[in-house]
């Protein structure tokens, strides 16, 4: 493969990149006129905290995470958006996304936003395979906190070589309802792996679920016992204090892969298989977060005083429920640079009334939408930026790109308990939808038909511009729903691999 042909990795060069920074983001400055070398990279504990920033980075890249796996184009593949008034066109000197957002795949400006999602995505495998070589093969007596220390890096690694895989699989391959039979992408857990065995979805997801677990049980320790007072608010979990020091690289754990992260992508993953007791795994994978919002209170939803307030002070990621975003502080720049500086030209996005028919006061319509329609969750506030509370908004909040929330975890449990308990089920959906600042109650004499379009309609509210809804359809493998009109997606479900991978796959 192409994006694994180099056989030498200097995770320096990660940390010189321009504009991304991670949550520790200061940890350890390189001279750029060095040239180290990754033999000499993992001589010191240093080195690997180093090798570990320097992959965050990749992830938070506007290839992957900062960019087109959340506002960009998953939510344009997600219909979130008017597609005539996307970025693009001959008119434009943004990256087009016109084409794309018409279900044109091959033309040449989709094939310019897909393939680097492709490239980029087992760049950062191959980088954390070769960092779970190193781990893996070094004494525990190495790291200056030991066997915790070693276990925690080696399941961050784990846990984002399985999210990783797991997205390109949602992208490049069908769902299961859809599923052919046919071999897709490859995983691959070795550097480098020159000619790597492209597998089924259903091989494919086996790999991916095996490597979450173990992530799950490597985590366990550090972030519920022995670091559990950096899970105990959204601010300890997000916000990157002033000074370094050692500890420092066990803080603001929900910009890494941590605990809920990865038990959150294994239920995820488990919904996503959906085979003979999937559903029930998946759920319960859920259920282990869900109760640090119930027993622990860690993980709350963000207050309706920070939500229904003016737009100097929106708390537009809503951060108190997150369970991993990653970090880019170029997140304001990425977004005004994609969209044209015109009135026609921008993201705005689609039939957020119709969406939002019975619930005109959920925060996410009146806090989160401007007038105009764009997003306000990528958006810099205006007015005062020197003063507090929009300076620490734009400070702490701006960089922040949310991959996987408390809410989808309630979500997979509706779905579970719709079947078996369903006024349970009712009464878990209207906790978040009055957690959301939507006010009307759900009825208790539902229909199973009738939650469960309502349950959908919740996760689209929720998931707009942060990448989920494309998956959410496609797991149902059903017309993708804005609002008001159903998109076909016949034939729109997989984006094409990259032709320069295509000898690799068994079609």
């Amino acid at each position: 493969m192409k994006v694994m042909k180099n056989n030498m990795i200097i995770f320096v060069t990660l940390l010189m990149m321009q504009g991304i920074a991670t949550s520790c983001n200061d940890w350890l400055e390189v001279d750029s006129s060095a040239n180290i070398m990754e033999e000499n990279l993992f001589e010191s504990p240093d080195g690997y905290r180093t090798a570990v920033n320097g992959i965050y980075r990749l992830l938070a890249a506007p290839e992957l995470y900062g960019r087109n796996l959340t506002w960009g184009v998953a939510s344009v593949l997600g219909n979130n958006y008017e597609a005539s008034r996307l970025p693009g066109g001959s008119t434009s000197s943004a990256i087009s996304y016109r084409e794309l957002a018409a279900g044109d795949y091959e033309n040449s400006y989709s094939i310019a936003l897909i393939d680097p999602i492709w490239e980029q995505g087992y760049k950062v495998i191959a980088n954390a395979n070769n960092l779970i070589a190193y781990v893996e093969k070094q004494d525990t007596a190495f790291f200056p906190y030991k066997t915790v220390e070693k276990n925690m890096i080696l399941g961050e690694m784990l846990g984002v070589r399985a999210m990783m895989h797991f997205d390109l699989l949602r992208l490049f391959a069908p769902a299961i309802k859809a599923d052919d039979g046919k071999t897709y992408i490859p995983y691959v857990t070795v550097f480098p792996d020159k000619e790597p065995q492209h597998l089924t979805v259903s091989a494919t997801l086996e790999r991916i679920i095996a490597d979450l677990e173990q992530a799950k049980t490597l985590l366990a320790y550090c972030d519920t016992v022995f670091n559990a007072s950096n899970f105990s608010s959204y601010t300890n979990r997000l916000q990157p204090s002033g000074g370094i020091s050692a500890t420092t690289f066990f803080t603001v754990r929900g910009t890494r892969m941590n605990y809920f992260a990865a038990s959150a992508v294994l239920a995820r993953a488990y919904q996503w298989r959906s085979g003979a007791g999937d559903a029930e795994r998946a759920y319960h994978a859920a259920l282990d977060v869900y109760r640090y919002s119930t027993d622990k209170t860690w993980y709350q939803f963000t207050p309706s005083s920070n939500m229904a307030v003016t737009e100097n002070n929106v708390f537009r990621k809503m951060p108190h429920d997150i369970l991993l975003a990653l970090y880019n502080n170029q997140m304001y720049n990425l977004v005004s640079a994609a969209t044209v500086n015109t009135s026609n030209q921008s993201f705005f996005l689609k039939n957020d009334v119709h969406l939002f028919t019975g619930d005109g006061d959920d925060f996410r319509l009146t806090s989160l939408i401007n007038t105009d329609k764009t997003s306000r969750r990528w958006s810099m506030p205006t007015g005062n930026q020197t003063g507090s509370p929009t300076a620490n908004v734009i400070r702490y909040q701006g960089p922040l790109a949310p991959v996987v929330r408390l809410s989808e975890m309630i979500y997979i449990m509706c779905e579970y308990l719709s079947d078996r308990d369903l006024p349970q089920a009712v009464g878990l959906l209207g906790k978040v939808r009055l957690a959301r600042g939507a006010k009307a109650t759900l009825s208790p004499a539902l229909s199973k038909e009738d939650f469960l379009q309502m349950l959908h309609i919740e996760m689209t509210r929720e998931f707009m511009s942060e990448g989920q809804t494309f998956f959410l359809y496609k797991r149902l493998n059903e017309p993708v729903y804005n609002g008001v009109v159903s998109m076909n997606m016949d034939g729109r479900y997989v984006l094409p691999i990259p032709h320069s991978e295509m000898s690799y796959i068994n079609l």
